[in-house]
């Protein structure tokens, strides 16, 4: 018994110690009128993907949902564990100019400027920022109005002294310039 419960405690802990953000950016997205799909509904075509905007439809403007779209290319990147990418996000709301609100969290209160974002309809970096840290799909429409968002505030962002908080920016800026190609953006 202990030889089997070993392998499958260490397995779970290696399972959570990858949780997190993926992301993957697609450009020069066509819809396949008549895809080739698998028994199990995948796209049998080189560079095809289904794309559903999962939660915030408004996010997924340029797209229709559940069709096979073909890509000319694609970038991947992790986005970090999900408090990292919470902690990056709140870094990106600070760096946009958004003032800080209380949050209370563990019973800790804390100034969190993605907070302010959350309550709000608009802004730089607000489709992002206010969207899922899990899983979704952001579409072309909205990528073209991120990416001027990410170029307006490059130099800027050369100045947050985290080496790591630039780095991601620079990932997030490479996959929504892509996407702005007639693209998207997919957490998973």
């Amino acid at each position: 018994m202990k030889r089997v419960l070993v392998p499958l405690i260490l397995s779970l802990f290696a399972s959570a110690a990858y949780a997190g953000l993926d992301v993957t950016a697609y450009s020069g997205l066509k819809r396949v009128e008549l895809p080739t799909l698998s028994s199990d509904g995948e796209p049998q075509g080189k560079n095809q993907v289904i794309l559903s905007p999962v939660d915030f439809p408004e996010r997924f403007r340029g797209l229709e949902s559940g069709k096979v779209y073909q890509f000319d290319s694609s970038f991947d990147f992790r986005a970090g564990s999900y408090s990292g990418y919470n902690a990056w996000r709140n870094e990106l709301a600070k760096l946009a100019g958004y003032p800080p609100s209380a949050s209370t969290r563990n019973n800790v209160v804390e100034s969190r400027y993605d907070e302010t974002v959350w309550k709000l309809d608009h802004g730089p970096f607000w489709e992002l920022i206010n969207f899922s840290d899990a899983e979704g799909v952001i579409g072309p429409e909205v990528c073209r109005k991120v990416y001027r968002d990410f170029v307006q505030y490059r130099d800027q962002a050369t100045h947050v002294p985290d080496a790591y908080f630039y780095e991601s920016y620079g990932n997030w800026m490479k996959a929504f310039e892509m996407c702005a190609d007639n693209g998207a953006i997919v957490f998973h």
